[in-house]
């Protein structure tokens, strides 16, 4: 009985060690607010995070003020039915927001909480991002290709054929670039003018997510349980490599990556809910922070979906736990 108490506390002890390390590590929230009771599907954040858009898994879409944790709009693609929102976006102006479905596509007015574009897409939709103002959407699809719409009036204006399902899109504020990330582990950057490549880029593995600085010049690729990029828009030459951690002896998954407005850093996530800030220069990390778990002894995860950068050096993410997460 004396040795098993021993062991217990020895045990013991060697837990209250590592989660000891564990939280000195990273930073906790400075604030975390359930959005949705049961995970997202998708989840998207304004430019300064004051405000999101949510998929919820069982109350379908819905958009929030983060400031004061209000929904303000439950958005659906049908009446009477909660759609599952595989994608979500809000523009750079935060004017607009737009949600994905399998093969449905809306456009929403965030000012009062009316559809402004109903389409149909040709393919499973996977990824969508918005233009300055919503004027213009860059979709990837399952049937192998990603798609410039005209979201305002209708019509596709591009179609860009990757020949691989395309995870992930990023597009530049004016709409010149689009950028988009392949399950052929590549990562291609489009003249939306002329549907022209521009550069391709191949990573390790399947590519997990995509971004572009909003002035169009540089883009970001990571890809699963693999390495992570960054490269000028200009030369198509590498301007860093992100180190992306080991887990179980390999790379960790980043799903999220933001850049700063003045492309000095980048605010990048990972499927291990993990956020941290890195100096895109000397690759270097600055902060980093671990989304709020409902229950951390349980074998629960909660990858990040959203990111932003708010004010005076408040950050913003959200998880797939359903959580907004305010970090400093």
């Amino acid at each position: 009985m004396t040795f098993i108490v021993k062991k217990t506390l020895k045990l013991s002890a060697i837990i209250g060690a590592a989660l000891l390390l564990v939280s000195c590590s990273a930073k906790a929230p400075e604030r975390s607010t359930e959005y949705a009771v049961q995970g997202l599907y998708s989840a998207a954040l304004s430019r300064d995070g004051a405000a999101a858009v949510i998929g919820s898994i069982q109350h379908g879409g819905s958009y929030w003020t983060t400031r004061l944790d209000k929904r303000r709009f439950n958005w659906n693609h049908a009446s009477g039915e909660f759609t599952s929102l595989t994608s979500v976006d809000i523009d750079p102006t935060g004017a607009f927001s737009a949600t994905g479905s399998a093969r449905t596509l809306v456009l929403w007015n965030t000012n009062n909480g009316q559809s402004a574009g109903f389409w149909n897409t040709p393919g499973d939709i996977k990824s969508l991002k918005l233009t300055q103002n919503g004027d213009y959407a860059l979709v990837g699809l399952d049937d192998q290709t990603a798609r410039y719409f005209d979201i305002k009036n209708g019509g596709i204006k591009q179609t860009f054929r990757t020949g691989a399902i395309v995870r992930s899109v990023a597009v530049s504020d004016d709409g010149r670039l689009g950028l988009t990330g392949d399950d052929k582990r590549q990562v291609i950057l489009w003249d939306t003018q002329t549907g022209a490549k521009r550069f391709t880029w191949t990573l390790s593995n399947r590519i997990a997510t995509v971004a572009l600085s909003a002035d169009g010049k540089y883009a970001f690729g990571a890809a699963q349980l693999g390495n992570a990029k960054v490269w000028s828009t200009l030369t198509g030459k590498e301007v860093a490599t992100l180190s992306t951690g080991k887990l179980d002896k390999r790379q960790n998954t980043i799903s999220k990556a933001v850049f700063s407005s003045d492309n000095r850093q980048l605010l990048v996530g990972g499927i291990n809910r993990r956020v941290s800030l890195r100096d895109i220069n000397t690759g270097k990390t600055l902060q980093k922070w671990d989304l709020y778990l409902k229950d951390r002894f349980r074998p629960t995860g909660s990858s990040v979906l959203a990111l932003a950068y708010g004010k005076n050096g408040r950050y913003y993410a959200i998880g797939s736990n359903g959580y907004l997460n305010v970090l400093e």
